[in-house]
């Protein structure tokens, strides 16, 4: 399956650093790049890569909605077996001549500084600037490990990006405020972000928590195993 990541960052430093290291894990056949939040449209409907690694600095005010927009469209487009038509912003039926390439589309934030809990919902996954080669590529390779099938569930679709981080921390055994340092947000976001994992999964012990995050591969268990929580 021929695989494309685009990814959106304005630091050349940054942006070729992880080209060179995405580049080394033989996940994507297609690496690009771009540099400019006015490219950023363009090159999506260009490219129609599988995942759009972007700074969400670089996002302008009307961006995150042409993007929520539009993957919306793809995604809607692989569920109904239809073939993307961005010139409209509609679908047209896929038949003799189109690809057939349209894949869920996911969206994962460069983080290396704060930025507004709403547009965090944007993304399914949050890279940051700190986080290894391995756990760049164990969160890319989990992208890409979702279902790209309608018929089948996309697990753990409840959460966000971020309360998704936070119950993997939880679950390895992390303090409210060990979580707050590790994704650089204040003690007060990391209890409102509990609070709606609460509301949302009716789950209110760590332990019901580590039973979610292996079911739903948000942590494994060879990483409890290391940490000494199971």
């Amino acid at each position: 399956m021929n695989r494309t990541i685009l990814i959106a960052e304005q630091s050349e430093i940054i942006r070729k650093g992880l080209v060179q290291i995405i580049g080394s894990f033989n996940l994507f056949d297609n690496i690009r790049e771009v540099s400019c939040s006015t490219r950023v449209e363009t090159d999506l409907i260009k490219t129609e890569p599988d995942i759009l690694v972007v700074n969400p600095l670089l996002l302008n005010d009307n961006l995150p909605r042409w993007l929520s927009e539009y993957r919306s469209r793809r995604n809607m487009a692989m569920r109904s077996g239809l073939q993307v038509d961005d010139t409209k912003g509609s679908s047209a039926s896929s038949g003799p001549g189109t690809t057939g390439r349209i894949r869920y589309f996911r969206i994962a934030a460069i983080a290396y500084s704060l930025f507004d809990d709403e547009l965090q919902e944007l993304f399914d996954e949050v890279i940051q600037i700190g986080d290894t080669r391995l756990k760049i590529k164990n969160k890319l390779s989990s992208l890409l490990s979702r279902p790209d099938t309608a018929d089948k569930p996309v697990a753990d679709e409840t959460l966000s990006a971020r309360e998704k981080d936070i119950v993997r921390l939880l679950a390895k055994g992390l303090s409210n405020k060990e979580i707050s340092e590790e994704l650089y947000i204040s003690p007060h976001t990391v209890i409102t972000h509990r609070k709606n994992i609460t509301r949302k999964l009716n789950i209110k012990s760590v332990a019901g928590l580590i039973v979610y995050a292996i079911i739903n591969g948000i942590v494994n268990v060879d990483e409890l195993h290391g940490d000494g929580n199971v």
